[in-house]
């Protein structure tokens, strides 16, 4: 597709790269190769089979258990996973042929360094070619991660000439170019930027997913929480620890909110195991907040103390757990950087309650299968899109925010060859 734009208009190209953060304009980055690809090609699935391997091999990624994460995630294994899970949705339909949504413009978030991967490799995986925004903050972890795809574009010209990765400050002549080229849009971010970017004009046959601000938080039974081993209680804790100390607590999916259900009188006594068995797993790892967290989380807790009545331990370290009595003081904002809410009901039904559009992730512990499917019934649309175990709040899936990815990056072909009248 042509795009007719402002010879001016100009974007930081990080991938594919020489290893220059280079200066190009919009028209020769739209001017890509239009090559159409067969989705779940054996030519992409080992590209990202290979790029699994070279970021489990970088000494600063390995450091890094974000990217580790998606290192694992897109191991050979688990994309095999994904292109049987393709091949089961073609032979149940055999009327339609799936082929490639076509022209996909991704705006990556911010707050997750790995998450522009995720989005991307599912679109490429669906014969896609992609423009992905990042964001213009970057660290190390994101710098990493494109130069590998550089790297990795030097050796596999399809990987390198149907996609591109750049920067730009925020321009919305720029954004809407790559937005009228795109035949499906990804807007990852907070409400602000969604609602800002989705009034810029796609074409009139291109469709649109976004992901704007969540609220996440976890369910826990006092009952089997108290019932368990030590060795469960740690296991618990180092769960969680990964669930709120990645990504500094600002992923859409990192709990705030810990929901006790059960008996109000063993409440403290569960509490108080908890937060012990989280402060030494903090002391486990030697992990270390940036000291602006704390100042952070105690503005906070003081801010919510004039309209609620709590108790905090201002002696916890890296973290801090504010005891809330009351569920009717509930304020779902977000703090991160260690700061969340303990709040006790006395039955999982009393979680529905609480439920918003804006819900994404519980993590849980101690229910039962069918437990968790009536919650999931009872909540319904009013929110929450996923129920994982504590530990896996920010394990990636094809599903998300209760959309169907690789659907979206698929279009439908109906294929017939005789009359269902006949």
């Amino acid at each position: 597709m042509k795009v007719t734009t402002d010879n001016q208009l100009q974007v930081h190209l990080l991938a594919p790269s020489a290893g220059v953060r280079s200066v190009q304009s919009v028209q020769s980055v739209l001017s890509m190769s239009e090559a159409p690809a067969e989705p779940f090609s054996a030519n992409r699935r080992q590209t990202l089979g290979r790029l699994s391997r070279m970021i489990l091999q970088d000494a600063e990624l390995r450091a890094d258990a974000g990217s580790v994460a998606l290192g694992y995630w897109l191991r050979t294994a688990n994309i095999e996973r994904l292109a049987q899970a393709f091949e089961r949705r073609q032979e149940a339909e055999p009327d339609v042929v799936f082929v490639p949504a076509g022209r996909v413009f991704h705006v990556a978030p911010g707050n997750v360094d790995t998450m522009f991967v995720y989005s991307w490799a599912l679109s490429y995986l669906c014969g896609n070619r992609n423009i992905v925004r990042v964001s213009g903050q970057q660290n190390e972890v994101l710098l990493r991660l494109l130069h590998l795809l550089s790297r990795q574009m030097q050796e596999d010209p399809e990987l390198a000439e149907g996609n591109r990765f750049l920067t730009y400050e925020h321009n919305q002549s720029i954004s809407e170019a790559f937005s009228q080229w795109s035949t499906h849009r990804v807007l990852w971010g907070g409400d602000e930027t969604v609602s800002l970017l989705r009034t810029l004009p796609l074409s009139p046959h291109a469709s649109e997913r976004t992901f704007g601000s969540k609220f996440s938080y976890s369910v826990i039974s006092i009952a089997a929480y108290l019932a368990a081993s030590t060795e469960t209680a740690d296991k618990l804790a180092a769960g969680f620890f990964n669930d709120i100390f990645w990504f500094d607590q600002m992923a859409c999916s990192s709990p705030h909110l810990l929901m006790w259900v059960g008996s109000a009188e063993q409440t403290d006594t569960a509490l108080d195991r908890f937060d012990q068995a989280l402060a030494k797993e903090i002391g486990r790892r030697n992990y270390r907040g940036a000291p602006s967290n704390a100042i952070h989380r105690l503005n906070f807790v003081f801010n919510l103390a004039c309209e609620a009545d709590l108790s905090a331990d201002l002696d916890q370290k890296e973290f801090l757990a504010v005891r809330l009595s009351d569920a009717a003081a509930l304020r779902k904002d977000i703090c991160g950087g260690g700061l969340f809410t303990h709040l006790q009901v006395d039955e999982l039904s009393k979680v529905a309650a609480i439920g918003e559009e804006r819900d994404q992730t519980i993590t849980h512990f101690g229910f039962s299968l069918a437990e968790l499917r009536e919650l999931a019934q009872k909540m319904g649309a009013r929110g929450v899109d996923r129920l994982v175990p504590v530990g896996e709040a920010l394990a990636f899936e094809a599903n998300w925010d209760g959309y169907d990815l690789i659907g979206d990056f698929l279009r439908r072909v109906t294929v017939r060859l005789k009359s269902r009248a006949w």
